[in-house]
């Protein structure tokens, strides 16, 4: 069940920063357990990716120009663990309980008091990998620029 009040107020709550950027695509009760659907903004997902990209390495063949980035390759197994990283770490553990109690009153004003809330993401491998294909061709230009061109830091 989900009504546009309660969806309205959810967005309202998660919407606004802290944190910026996060973004409510579903919200609705099934089975006596609100279930609410979370993602990033495009831009703040690219920054995230990029971010943890820049401070991991990125998979093995990260710098390989031939590895494969299809089903089954290292890029694709790594973006399915950022995938679940996202939905079990950051938006089931942390944005949940930066906004547990406020949930729980939103609920408790809707007529659903003792409601309990799970947070999702909505990515998966498939819809990450765009992203760092796009991060690796970048990576990859950026590797084939002489030192001599590369800009000073």
């Amino acid at each position: 069940m989900s009504t546009p009040e309660i969806l309205q107020a959810v967005k309202d709550l998660v919407q606004t920063p802290p944190p910026t950027g996060v973004r409510v695509d579903r919200f609705e009760i099934v089975d006596e357990v609100a279930e609410l659907s979370l993602s990033f903004q495009a831009e703040v997902l690219e920054s995230v990716l990029a971010s943890e990209v820049a401070s991991t390495g990125g998979p093995a063949d990260w710098d390989d120009p031939r590895a494969p980035m299809d089903e089954g390759s290292a890029t694709w197994a790594y973006a399915g663990g950022i995938a679940a990283l996202l939905h079990h770490g950051y938006f089931n553990q942390t944005i949940l309980a930066q906004h547990e109690a406020a949930l729980d009153q939103i609920l408790t004003e809707h007529g659903h008091a003792g409601t309990p809330v799970t947070a999702t993401a909505t990515y998966t491998a498939a819809e990450l990998m765009p992203h760092y294909r796009k991060l690796k061709a970048e990576h990859l230009e950026h590797l084939s620029v002489p030192e001599a061109e590369k800009p000073r830091r």
